[in-house]
């Protein structure tokens, strides 16, 4: 993963669709990254929501990665990194 990414990670941040989400209703998110293997429909739906509420989005190859850089030991679709 790139070291832009990685710096970003280090970050507050909230991990999950259902977080994400929440963080972006109450306006504490300032970019979401998502990985390129999330379901169609879901990262469309994600993506679309981050374009109406002006946050970047950051793509990452893949979901596994993604919870392997956060030091998780699950899968991780989507990160919220918070304001």
């Amino acid at each position: 993963m790139e070291p832009s990414i990685i710096k970003l990670l280090s970050e507050k941040k909230v991990i999950g669709l259902r977080q994400v989400n929440r963080g972006i209703k109450e306006n504490q998110i300032r970019c979401v990254l998502i990985a390129d293997d999330t379901e169609c429909n879901i990262r469309l739906e994600l993506m679309k929501t981050c374009r109406n509420a002006r946050i970047p989005v950051t793509r990452v190859p893949s979901k596994s990665e993604l919870g392997r850089t956060l030091g998780i030991e699950v899968d991780c679709s989507t990160v919220g990194i918070l304001k």
